[in-house]
């Protein structure tokens, strides 16, 4: 009797203890499932690939136009040193990414395509006939605006070129040699985006058999479309190629010059392979449609978030104002898919097509954070950019200095989707290039160790933190970024010296869902057998990382103990 009675107690209390067990296995499997889901919240290193030892790059001095040191092993520079991986120059399409670059040294300057196939590894590059041109054609002087764009067409997967220009016409040069040279472009036939390796050549371009032909190597063309066109096709700089949501290839160029100037762009129509005429997004000669002064502006045409939109900085033809070049935050959006009509203010107002009076879509102004009044007391020249994230963050940012007080400010200008004024932050560090990817903002450069960094923050916010940076491997100079499907393709140039240094491809996967996170942005001819495909881990994660299986180990052990004193016990 006693010892029935002994063994329903203990039945009682083994039910007891499964039961027990069975709560905890599960209370353990859902905090195991949340540090694993944690830790592959991560942004990391896939790939790092090297394209070629022998990208072009300025080492010289800082010149003026009379220079006479074309006999000199370095070459000197107009402008600045930059022109491989600068610029529009990488774009994903499919399994493949697409960068462009001139060929070092100095004494060589070729234009070169290079395409990486993401499946195989296989790593081919096309050299094209023309030479870097140098600063208005004085070849031994580089010109740092003269950088590679390319564009592909999701329609038809041509490619596209656009190439060594600053404004060029039939007077500028002055001595009228690029007459019949100031637009340069080049384009493949229909697919040749998607070749087989071993086809991916120089063929897959159409040739110029035009009047104006430089032989029967000539992969050049006068104009996107049809004959020559002077008026249209000169004094264009900053080629920069980017689709719309069905996959239209779009394309824009700045316009005159510095405080005289306009964005002009154009449409690939993939059915006739013809380019529409361009659309001017603001008027040149602004003085013709009474304003007070010419001017010109610095910024970007974008299109995100499935819209057309434009940011920029003024600069005025007013000589005499406190603003020594720039001045304001300006804005713009289209709701037409190719953007040849409906432009609204920032607020939903419609404006003045093409742009007349930038007032008219001024959004802030930075010269008011400094008291500087004096004649050209304000200088705003440099880490100004602007983007705008999927749910519809608009964001502005750029620093001021004031010349006379010796204070420089660094600001964030944002507004939050469905925010109706924007904010403006001075605890702000500065950056140069802002980038967004789904419902997030990012600031993506170097270290000044020449490492690769992403500092992360929600849209609509100014909360940056630094998500991800490398410690080790190649240190770079610079570098031109692109994101597509969540991926960050970031393309270098490696520090060095001379004026033929390597160049890489890093792919970033930036962990976030790839539905919403298309960005079309915005700096020896085969190498495949130079490819590093090996990953390497980020020493920053997210926040979180390999802690995460610490945790749980030590759960895991406290479970364990837990367990075996109630079995004792039993």
């Amino acid at each position: 009797m006693n010892r029935t009675i002994i063994y329903r107690a203990n039945d009682h209390r083994l039910a007891q203890y499964c039961k027990s067990c069975t709560v905890w296995l599960v209370l353990l499997s859902a905090v195991y499932f949340f540090f694993m889901a944690e830790t592959r919240a991560e942004i990391t290193l896939e790939q790092q690939v090297k394209i070629t030892d022998l990208g072009l790059h300025f080492d010289g001095e800082k010149v003026t136009s009379s220079a006479q040191t074309s006999d000199t092993p370095t070459y000197d520079y107009f402008f600045g040193p930059n022109i491989s991986a600068h610029g529009d120059s990488v774009k994903a399409y499919k399994n493949y990414v697409f960068m462009t670059w001139y060929r070092g040294g100095k004494f060589d300057r070729r234009v070169m395509l290079s395409r990486y196939n993401l499946d195989t590894g296989s790593l081919q590059t096309i050299e094209f006939p023309h030479q870097h041109t140098g600063f208005n054609n004085i070849w031994w002087i580089g010109e740092s605006h003269n950088t590679i764009a390319v564009g592909i067409s999701p329609v038809d997967e041509s490619i596209h070129l656009l190439y060594d220009m600053h404004a060029y016409g039939n007077h500028r040069p002055a001595d009228g040699s690029l007459s019949n040279d100031y637009f340069r472009y080049s384009f493949s036939v229909a697919g040749a985006a998607t070749v087989v390796d071993s086809e991916f050549k120089l063929s897959q371009f159409v040739k110029d058999t035009s009047i104006v032909s430089e032989g029967v190597n000539d992969y050049k063309h006068l104009a996107l479309t049809g004959d020559e066109d002077h008026s249209q096709y000169s004094g264009l700089t900053y080629p920069k190629f980017f689709t719309n949501t069905d996959g239209t290839l779009l394309m824009y160029m700045r316009k005159g010059g510095n405080d005289n100037g306009g964005y002009v762009f154009s449409r690939y129509d993939a059915g006739t392979k013809s380019w529409s005429e361009f659309n001017q997004f603001n008027v040149i000669n602004a003085k013709n449609y009474g304003q007070p002064y010419n001017w010109g502006l610095y910024g970007n045409m974008k299109y995100v978030n499935g819209k057309l939109r434009v940011g920029f900085q003024r600069r005025s033809g007013n000589k005499e104002d406190k603003y020594q070049y720039q001045n304001g935050f300006y804005y713009a959006y289209s709701d037409h898919p190719e953007g040849a009509s409906d432009w609204q203010t920032h607020d939903g107002q419609p404006m003045t097509f093409p742009l007349q009076n930038a007032d008219d879509i001024k959004i802030s102004e930075p010269g008011d954070l400094v008291s500087a009044t004096g004649k050209d007391q304000v200088y705003i020249v440099h880490g100004f950019d602007w983007n705008v994230t999927a749910q519809g963050d608009v964001h502005f940012i750029g620093k001021v200095k004031d010349t006379a007080a010796n204070q420089t400010v660094y600001m964030h200008t944002y507004k939050p989707a469905g925010a109706e004024e924007f904010i403006t932050a001075t605890d702000f560090a500065g950056a140069d290039k802002l980038y967004t990817a789904g419902d997030n903002l990012y600031i993506i450069g170097l270290t000044s160790s020449g490492y690769p960094y992403v500092e992360k923050a929600a849209g609509g916010t100014n909360d940056f933190t630094r998500v991800f940076e490398l410690k080790d491997g190649p240190s770079f100079h610079h570098g031109s970024v692109y994101i597509e499907s969540g991926k960050l393709y970031y393309y270098l140039m490696e520090r060095g010296a001379g004026n033929a240094l390597p160049l890489y491809l890093l792919i970033i996967d930036l962990d976030i869902d790839t539905d919403s996170s298309s960005q079309n942005d915005s700096d020896v001819a085969t190498d495949g057998s130079n490819t590093d495909t090996s990953t390497q881990e980020s020493s920053v994660k997210d926040g979180r990382g390999s802690g995460a299986g610490i945790h749980f180990s030590l759960l895991m052990l406290l479970f364990c103990t837990v367990m075996m004193r109630r079995k004792i016990d039993l």
